[in-house]
């Protein structure tokens, strides 16, 4: 369906398969609910306290009436399946991925696959290190987990154009698991990127003291899950959220208390660098800067802001689609996306993909972790908790110390350890002999391959070119001493190739080429001379004028050259090259002229790479761009 198509791009999907065989089809619903039960409790235990960003970790049962959500609708066998959106923190997506391999060692008889809106994810992690024929459209509906480890299909009967059905992917998995695993290297670049799951759930947390309206620490100590959607309410205002902010019906700014709150640090980042400045004609009293209550201040008005709003969009209506602002922003994406294929506003063929549009929203609008929902769920829980302002007053003396948000502000260092630790270090160049290192590598980068999609790194060298040019001479030479059927010179057809292309007879070799013996008497010898005497005037004729034609062309461009340098001759380019140091007399040809000192290309090159590197600030750009296809060309060399 094409409206299963159209998502917001921050989600992850997951599919477990429990292995169903023919005999067991009657009891698959209470085969799915019995797996769906167990892994309700390996996830209890695993995910403890994780502050999910958007959504969190689900799974709901389908039948064999669900279809896979890309252009084939595919028929799946029985599964689990779940969504979750992780917004701005990717670590959502990873720490789902490593629940997943966990999953998979304690159910190993399940099958899991798991994508995001960009394919085979995974796979984008470990591309350093895939085989040749693994890409975006041949890797598709072929990765899965299973029993701890990843798992590659690829068959050689395979079409490596065409995708693998899942059914197929599983039947082949459950023949032979461990045909399919993927490499060390592959799997050792997954396994990093998770394996500080679930020992680093509390490293990523941040606990900060924040003076807050009494509602919202009361619903805070209830449920600790609500600071996620209240901060990207707050950062994700907008003007008609701000009126609500203003009037502060649900939570006043009376009654407040000091209150322990726990942060991941991207929902702390998130809030702490979002500039507001409180209307003081709402309450808010914000002390001044310099006071050490400042910070808890500010942060609890904009925690209650953010409840504020949540709480405020709760009274739109389920069956009101017209004051959905949910469902306004997901009407917008269709119409971006060209759901209704140019067809006009109000149209028959409008209104019938409006109405598919409306009934897949209202089916489905709990994967798309509406506001309003949360905030009925606050109005629910205002109703039902017990707010004693006394007991957060006396919990107010017992509260822990906030943590220390020095993270927030890194220095260089720590930005290269980081990127160290993330990606680690390519020893490259050699830092006696960093700057003709990187010339070299760019002198080659510039001599490589080049394809409509880009510079083939592949051709990493002419070193490597004439290796595998001299193997492959080898082998012909080999497959000669074997059967004398082809005899092949490769210098004599370059050579032979290069005299028609330059009109040029070969002069050298005219008397083998001749044959006296195939004429019988003087007058035909006589015929074939003057023949090839007029021949070689004809030839001479041509070449003569190409000749002048090239001389002229010469001409022209020294024309140009001199005229540039007397342009060049007025201006201070020249002194903004960098010059070489000649420390001993050179053979130059320019001994002649005092004090002459010849451009440094190389050191030029690197220099004006450099300056454009630091203009770039931390975006890409050009240079990055040239310097990541540099190395890894480099990096193609060293392995070859």
């Amino acid at each position: 369906m094409a409206l299963e198509n159209v998502r917001v791009e921050d989600f992850i999907e997951y599919f477990i398969f429990p292995e169903i065989n023919g005999s067991l089809q009657d009891n698959e619903t209470e085969i799915l609910n019995d797996i769906q039960q167990k892994i309700d409790e390996i996830s209890k235990s695993f995910i403890k306290n994780y502050i999910w960003h958007k959504d969190p970790f689900n799974l709901k049962i389908r039948n064999q009436n669900s279809c896979l959500l890309n252009n084939n609708n595919e028929q799946l066998p029985p599964h689990l399946y779940g969504i979750s959106h992780f917004g701005d923190n990717i670590q959502d997506e990873w720490f789902i991925v490593s629940l997943l391999f966990h999953i998979s060692k304690e159910v190993p008889s399940v099958i899991i696959r798991v994508c995001d809106s960009d394919g085979e994810f995974m796979m984008i992690e470990a591309a350093d290190y895939l085989p040749g024929w693994a890409n975006p459209e041949t890797c598709e509906q072929r990765v899965f987990i299973h029993n701890g480890h990843l798992l590659l299909i690829h068959d050689t009967s395979d079409k490596a154009t065409d995708i693998l059905p899942i059914y197929d992917s599983i039947r082949k998995i459950r023949e032979n698991p461990t045909k399919y695993i993927v490499s060390k290297d592959v799997e050792n670049c997954i396994m990093k990127r998770i394996e500080e799951f679930p020992q680093a759930i509390d490293d990523n947390l941040h606990r900060q003291t924040v003076f807050v309206p009494l509602a919202v620490a009361a619903l805070l100590q209830h449920n600790p899950q609500l600071i996620a959607p209240a901060v990207q309410a707050f950062c994700n205002r907008d003007p008609i959220d701000m009126k609500a902010c203003r009037a502060m019906r649900y939570f006043p700014p009376e009654n407040r208390v000091y209150t322990s709150v726990l942060f991941t640090k991207c929902l702390y980042a998130m809030i702490m660098h979002t500039n507001y400045l409180p209307d003081r004609r709402t309450g808010w009293n914000i002390p001044l800067m310099t006071s050490p209550h400042y910070k808890a201040h500010l942060l609890g008005v904009k925690i209650a802001c953010g409840f504020e709003i949540l709480t405020s969009q709760a009274k739109s209506s389920k069956n009101d689609l017209e004051t959905d602002r949910e469902w306004q922003k997901y009407l917008d994406s269709l119409k971006n996306k060209n759901y209704f294929q140019n067809e006009i506003d109000g149209s028959k063929k409008y209104q019938e993909l409006l109405e598919q549009a409306k009934d897949y929203y209202k089916e489905n609008r709990d994967s798309m972790k509406s506001t309003y929902q949360i905030g009925d769920e606050i109005l629910r829980d205002m109703k039902q908790i017990d707010m004693n302002l006394d007991q957060f007053k006396d919990l107010e003396k017992s509260l822990p110390d906030s943590d220390s948000d020095n993270w927030l502000n890194i220095s260089p260092e720590e930005l290269d350890d980081m990127l160290t630790k993330r990606y680690g270090i390519r020893n490259l160049l050699d830092k006696n002999e960093s700057d003709g290192q990187l010339t070299d590598m760019l002198d080659n980068f510039l001599g490589q391959k080049s394809e409509y999609d880009g510079v083939d790194i592949s051709f990493s060298s002419s070193n490597h070119d004439d290796k595998k040019t001299s193997e492959m001479a080898a082998a012909i030479v080999a497959g000669n001493s074997k059967s004398s059927k082809i005899d092949f010179d490769a210098d004599a057809f370059c050579s032979t190739v290069q005299n028609l292309l330059d009109l040029v007879i070969p002069e050298d070799n005219w008397e083998s080429q001749s044959d006296m013996s195939d004429y019988e008497n003087d007058d035909d010898l006589l015929a074939k001379n003057i023949d090839e005497i007029s021949k070689n005037r004809h030839v001479k004729g041509r070449k003569k004028k190409q000749q002048q034609q090239s001389d002229d062309k010469k001409s022209t461009i020294d024309d140009y050259m001199k005229q540039m340098d007397r342009e060049l001759a007025q201006t201070t380019i020249g002194k903004s090259f960098e010059k070489k140091t000649n420390e001993k007399p050179c053979d130059d040809g320019f001994d002649d002229i005092e004090d002459f000192q010849p451009v440094d290309v190389d050191m030029n090159a690197v220099k004006n790479m450099m300056e454009s590197y630091k203009l770039q600030g931390a975006s890409a750009g050009p240079t990055t761009n040239l310097l990541t296809s540099i190395m890894g060309s480099s990096k193609k060399q060293t392995d070859v």
